[in-house]
């Protein structure tokens, strides 16, 4: 069977006046229909920039992006502007881990909400607004229909980051690419957003781009991790398997630095 994601070959460099920095370098792996795949590594590892070509969220230049990635057998690197706007926030939306930054200010949680609904569904007007705060509900925003009129500011960050998840989900998409999704929020609040993704991706049988530098995170959620360090996919497979018995040096180097930061008793279940 086909896999729903499959990126071959992907390379990203960004080109300036002091010179030519290959951020991603000949990364292939694949994604299955209802399976999360986590890119995991320290910052400045090429994990986010893997992330952001898959849907050519970088601006050209100065990024330069090369290789394939194949939702379902189409290139979206091959495609036409107009075609992937087609594809973005229907069959593939994107997470990131400021939802701050994702929410526009001046606009109601509902405003945003019913936008993203009427253009990538059929729903329009009171059934967008329905529409809209079913989806509040389902992200565990309690009083959704009276929360649709409030701004962002008036939610805490664990909120606006459930609001996100919302707008991201609403037009059902097949692929959720999320971008360090809990990095900005508190650790109860993290456990939290991680538990209502992991519950989502479940129920809607999603697949899941997770970029990650938390091990603990990728651990309760993925079923198949790359670790990735200076740009390249250095190991990729299995969690358990990548997690218990890592082959690479760094790798290991990372799950040593887990256990040493560890906090007795800290789950993310």
């Amino acid at each position: 069977m086909m896999p729903l994601l499959a990126v071959e070959h992907l390379s990203v460099e960004y080109r300036s006046r002091r010179g030519t920095v290959r951020a991603v370098d000949d990364v292939s792996f694949t994604i299955e229909p209802a399976e999360v795949v986590a890119l995991v590594g320290e910052s400045g590892s090429g994990k986010t920039s893997a992330a952001l070509a898959v849907t050519r969220l970088l601006a050209e230049p100065p990024a330069s992006v090369s290789g394939q990635a194949l939702l379902n057998g189409a290139d979206l690197l091959e495609m036409s502007s107009e075609a992937l706007r087609g594809i973005r926030g229907r069959a593939v939306s994107y997470v990131f881990q400021e939802p701050a930054a994702a929410l526009n200010p001046v606009l109601t949680i509902g405003e945003q909400l019913v936008e993203v609904i009427e253009l990538h569904t059929e729903a329009r007007g009171a059934a967008a607004q329905q529409t809209a705060a079913e989806w509040l509900a389902r992200a565990g925003i309690p009083a959704a229909d009276e929360r649709l009129e409030a701004y962002p500011h008036e939610f805490s960050g664990g909120m606006q980051q459930r609001v996100c998840l919302a707008m991201a989900l609403a037009a059902r998409p097949s692929l959720l690419i999320a971008d360090e999704p809990t990095t900005a929020l508190d650790v109860t609040v993290q456990v939290q957003i991680l538990r209502l993704l992991r519950d989502l991706q479940q129920a809607l049988r999603l697949s899941v781009l997770l970029v990650s530098h938390d091990l603990m995170v990728v651990e309760r959620i993925a079923h198949r991790v790359g670790v990735m360090s200076r740009g390249r996919l250095v190991e990729f497979g299995a969690t358990a398997q990548v997690l218990q018995r890592p082959a690479h040096p760094y790798t290991q180097q990372l799950l040593r630095y887990r256990a040493m930061t560890a906090f007795p008793g800290t789950t993310t279940a």
